[in-house]
């Protein structure tokens, strides 16, 4: 059984890949993704050994700024334009 998601009280404030997965009920590969994301990434940590560990206040927060927008609703010229401002940025 997966815990669920409303009770935070009962998840440690780090949480590791694994723990992140059954967290935010997603799979391994979306939160890779999410890491590696060019704007606007989840931050993250990388202790001794490699382990990869976010901050469940962070990966909530994060959550919340990315609400579910349908394709349609997409604005297409906006998102054209942050990916050329942190193309400008890198350079």
């Amino acid at each position: 059984m997966i815990p669920m998601k409303s009770q935070p009280e009962q998840w440690p404030q780090w949480l590791d890949l694994k723990a992140v997965q059954r967290y935010a009920l997603v799979s391994d590969r979306t939160i890779r993704e999410w890491l590696h994301l060019p704007i606007n990434r989840l931050a993250a940590s990388q202790v001794a050994g490699g382990k990869i560990l976010v901050n469940r206040a962070v990966l909530d927060r994060w959550l919340e700024a990315h609400p579910y927008q349908p394709i349609n609703t997409l604005d297409v010229d906006r998102i054209a334009d942050e990916i050329i401002l942190q193309f400008g940025k890198a350079a």
